[in-house]
């Protein structure tokens, strides 16, 4: 009995950590007073089986996602108050200034206010009861463990993304637990991955086909598809030089004295990680999964130019569209719509901040694009040979005509950088004089564009309602989304956690890193190029790239596939732990850039500035979140994190 009621407290408490959403994957049990009662029929069963889902990452939720600002990709104004107070309000942002630090975590997960452990507790407790549900249907009690399985391994596997070696915890301590069973260790990563790896394999094959999932009642569920993909990033995650022969973390032991890196490189892991891909593409593609490449009617008139443009932002805001693996329902859109569209017209003063670019790109992932030729600016011969790319931040003299007056308003003139590159910049990058389509204004002759100079529409006009960099995400603002004077509506759409695209690049990544078939490679890269309406890689850098080679080398395939992640899943929370898995932390030592926005002239704006306030040096420390310093206290068989 006093075994029971403890263990009621601690659910109870538990169930505090979690927060109410209009998922209805987030719905938590109503007064839930013992575990008996949780369990005492389907209904309340299933009631619980949805606070297992509600510990969730917020994928794609911008102001608790570290990777949705926490990379390269963006930047955040940063403000230094006469009082000494910085403002700087997203986490990510926080990270990448050098606040993170081990007395309080930032976006913290393992003992925040959304701890995953008290998610794999929930989990756990799941498991342990829902043998004891007596009017459960069969069919329905194999789907909710396979599903509760998933769930315990993704979390466990996002906690580990975070702190690398993790605890495994397969079931809750009994409450006669002795002080050396509650002090766990941190178990070695290879451990922690074939755990994962086996709960997905245990969980795939009692969750339904994709194609079984009913959207208006189940989306976001777990379906075979998902937990095959997972499986697939979890294995790429182990071949990567972070989790794979990583000399750098050598000291990281236990107090066993246990190895927690690997420290032998195993190339046969990329192998391994190649093999799963494929085998979930193939199930993809068995599940009529595609890459999106769809003309909406409404643009059935309008130049192809915009319509390819418009297709390429639809794959990720069109909901629950055929290139869809899983759709992250945990989250606000309209938050991020809010700062990731851009004001193509006059507000009222109470509705200027609800349409940001706060959110803002910075001058490096612009320049990332391709050219129009589908290579690297820096590469192309014509680039080279008439000087574009010498003069990129230059302004140039002939204004915008022809073809180009669907990408730059007609007439006016912007810089090199933003002529002749290819159609996903002009998809996904708002800039100065750029057309911006949609918005309420959904014909090209209706089309408004963007003017970033200090006070005009697009740029500073009041507090924070402006891009630091004078560029916005086009990309993540659905193109119904409307903008009035006095108003605005933004449509809903699934944060895109896993979408085909993703999964083609990883499948391409693993299988080069494996020296597998050159064509197979190119096969997945040109089918999202293709989708773009670019050339394959071979034919694009044989014709037009000053290093035409580069196709020919593991290397040289290896920078052109990382490109093509940083460029197709801009903005999508890959990059932040793309940078972390290659290791490659270094690049957050580079001060991000942006135009002069409070320039009022074109020659001022267009000006490159510096935007960190403060020098700050990522080293290797920084790959992993540091574990707070009172939990070591606690358990003295934890082990920091290096460095911290």
């Amino acid at each position: 009995m006093k075994t029971r009621i403890i263990k009621n407290i601690l659910h109870f408490l538990c169930v505090l950590y979690i927060t109410s959403s209009c998922d209805y994957l987030d719905v938590v049990p109503d007064n839930v007073a013992t575990i008996d009662y949780a369990f005492k029929n389907s209904i309340a069963a299933e009631k619980y089986l949805y606070g297992c889902y509600s510990y969730r990452p917020a994928i794609g939720d911008i102001q608790n996602d570290p990777a949705m600002t926490g990379s390269d990709e963006t930047t955040q104004r940063y403000v230094q108050m006469e009082s000494g107070t910085r403002f700087v309000t997203w986490g990510g942002t926080k990270i990448t200034r050098g606040l993170q630090n081990a007395n309080e975590p930032i976006m913290n997960t393992w003992d925040g206010n959304r701890s995953l452990w008290v998610g794999i507790r929930d989990c756990n407790i799941f498991l342990e009861n829902i043998d004891n549900v007596r009017d459960l249907m069969e069919h329905n009690r194999r789907r909710w463990v396979a599903e509760v399985k998933f769930l315990k391994a993704y979390y466990h596997y996002s906690l580990m993304k975070r702190y690398g070696p993790v605890p495994i915890v397969d079931v809750n301590l009994p409450i006669s637990a002795n002080v050396a069973e509650v002090q766990v260790y941190r178990e070695p990563i290879e451990d922690v991955v074939n755990y994962v790896v086996g709960l997905i394999e245990e969980a795939i094959p009692d969750l339904p086909e994709a194609k079984e999932i009913v959207e208006g009642t189940e989306a976001g569920r777990v379906d075979k598809l998902i937990a095959m993909t997972l499986k697939a990033e979890v294995l790429l995650f182990a071949a990567s030089p972070l989790f794979n022969g990583n000399t750098d973390y050598s000291g990281m032991k236990d107090n066993k004295g246990r190895q927690l890196f690997p420290q032998d490189y195993d190339p046969n892991k990329w192998q391994i990680a190649a093999d799963a891909c494929l085998k979930a593409i193939n199930a993809a593609h068995e599940q009529g999964k595609k890459l999106y490449n769809q003309v909406d009617p409404l643009l059935i008139n309008e130049p192809e130019t915009l319509q390819l443009e418009t297709n390429y932002r639809q794959a990720i805001c069109d909901k629950w569209n055929s290139e869809l693996i899983w759709g992250g329902t945990n989250n606000d859109c309209g938050i991020l719509a809010r700062d990731a569209s851009t004001r193509i017209i006059r507000m009222s003063p109470t509705t200027l901040s609800a349409v940001t670019s706060e959110w803002s790109p910075t001058l490096g992932l612009v320049s990332k694009y391709y050219s129009a030729n589908g290579v690297p600016m820096e590469e192309d011969k014509d680039w080279q040979a008439k000087g574009w790319y010498q003069n990129r931040h230059s302004i140039r003299p002939e204004p915008s005509a022809d073809e180009e007056i669907y990408y730059v308003k007609e007439g006016e003139k912007t810089v090199y950088l933003h002529y002749n590159r290819e159609p996903r910049f002009y998809a996904s990058i708002a800039f100065d004089k750029g057309i911006y389509f949609g918005a309420g204004y959904n014909t090209f002759q209706d089309a408004k564009h963007c003017e970033f100079m200090n006070t005009q529409i697009s740029g500073f006009q009041a507090g924070e309602a402006n891009s630091i960099t004078g560029y916005g995400a086009k990309k993540m603002s659905h193109y119904k989304n409307t903008q009035q004077y006095d108003r605005t509506t933004w449509e809903y759409f699934p944060f895109p956690v896993y979408r085909l695209a993703d999964l083609y690049l990883m499948y391409a990544e693993a299988l080069n890193e494996a020296e597998g078939p050159e064509d197979e490679i190119f096969r997945y890269l040109d089918m999202i190029r293709e989708r773009a309406g670019l050339e394959g890689i071979a034919n694009s850098w044989t014709k037009y790239s000053t290093n035409p080679e580069k196709i020919n080398t593991k290397e040289g395939r290896r920078n052109i596939i990382r490109r093509e992640r940083a460029i197709e899943l801009a903005f999508e929370g890959k990059r932040f732990w793309d940078i972390r898995r290659w290791k490659e932390i270094e690049v957050y030592n580079a001060d991000p850039q942006g135009w002069n926005i409070m320039g009022e002239t074109p020659e001022d704006f267009y000006t490159v500035l510096p935007l960190r306030n403060e020098s700050v040096r990522f080293t290797v420390k920084d790959y992993f979140w540091p574990i707070r310093e009172s939990n070591l206290f606690v358990n003295k068989n934890l082990v920091q994190n290096y460095g911290w």
